[in-house]
């Protein structure tokens, strides 16, 4: 009896640490796409969750007047090499200098802005 109960355990336990790690993992990598590329911002699309954006922009350099979800300014435009309409996998990271020279012109990019690798 206390061998089934152990082997029971160990079968369990195993399950659920495999579950965790992966998990982790999915959850760090997130799908985006190109959306809007000026000499003054980048903006991206998340595909794969609501959880990060800004909700309800709309892309005031286009006609179409379309709305988009999830959707943020990449800070770090010149560490990354990224073109309309390019779907992506990245993360998000911590931006601890920002030496990237951008122009001035004010295209009205989301409020929300991310560093990403």
């Amino acid at each position: 009896m206390k061998k089934e109960l152990l082997v029971f355990l160990f079968i369990i336990s195993q399950l659920h640490f495999g579950c965790v790690k992966s998990d982790m993992l999915d959850k760090s990598i997130l799908e985006g796409e190109v959306i809007r590329v000026t000499c003054a911002s980048t903006v991206v699309q998340i595909k794969n969750t609501e959880k990060y954006g800004e909700d309800g922009w709309i892309n005031e350099m286009a006609t179409d007047g379309i709305k988009y979800d999830n959707v943020f300014k990449v800070e770090n435009i010149c560490k990354v090499n990224l073109q309309m309409g390019k779907t992506f996998q990245f993360k998000i990271i911590s931006l601890t200098q920002n030496d990237c020279v951008q122009c001035f012109l004010y295209d009205a990019p989301p409020k929300v802005s991310y560093a990403i690798e």
